[in-house]
């Protein structure tokens, strides 16, 4: 769990991120400062019940981001009584956090749900047994490998340090989907589109890798 709260702790303007329950309290933390421990107590039962108020009237909240003085916090619900909890700096860009916090999400309900006898595996681990170690590599031409490149880039721009897992994965689907050439290109660019959700942050991602669908096969 920590190696995904790291993913979203690198994020610039992030000041640490927390899983919270509502009777544990904070069940795994990464943080680079210190906080004042009732900050993130406080606005994290207050987060719960805001997602249980929600629930009561059949409305289920993906996300919510509430603005300080000081910071600004961005939370989603995990399974019942437990979230997700960045805390950010007051200016850092809230969007961009939830957006990558919604990406990793899912893997932290798994975690959350696998019982305490089995064994920890990070998501790596668990892609292991889709395809073999390397093919993905082997399929894909040399002068094909610099274009995924300049993907990879312009995604992390759009979404941040997780841009590489998520790049691995979608090339796994991509690549499965038929043969990885220049010529295909677009499809990828449409499943990542697809993936990062906001409007704003898939129109800066999609403008970075326009060349690359001009220049064609």
């Amino acid at each position: 769990m920590r190696k995904l709260l790291q993913e979203i702790s690198v994020i610039p303007g992030v000041t640490g991120s927390c899983i919270f329950d509502k009777t544990a309290g904070a069940l795994c933390s990464e943080f680079k400062a210190e906080l004042p421990v009732d900050l993130t107590q406080n606005v994290g039962i207050h987060f719960v019940r805001l997602v249980q108020m929600g629930s009561m009237n059949k409305l289920n909240i993906k996300s919510a981001n509430f603005r300080f003085d000081r910071y600004s916090v961005v939370g989603l619900p995990l399974d019942t009584g437990a979230i997700l909890l960045v805390i950010c700096e007051s200016d850092a860009n809230c969007s961009l956090v939830a957006t990558t916090a919604a990406m990793l999400a899912e893997d932290m309900r798994e975690e959350l749900s696998w019982s305490s006898t089995e064994p920890t595996r990070r998501r790596e681990d668990r892609r292991a047994g889709d395809r073999p170690a390397g093919a993905v590599k082997q399929e894909i031409g040399a002068s094909l490998k610099p274009r995924l490149v300049e993907i990879e880039e312009a995604l992390a721009g759009a979404i941040g340090p997780v841009a590489a897992m998520i790049m691995t994965d979608y090339i796994n689907k991509w690549s499965r989907n038929g043969p990885a050439e220049a010529s295909r290109l677009g499809e990828l660019i449409t499943m990542l589109v697809e993936e990062i959700g906001d409007d704003a942050l898939a129109k800066e991602f999609s403008s970075g890798v326009s060349h690359l669908l001009q220049e064609g096969g």
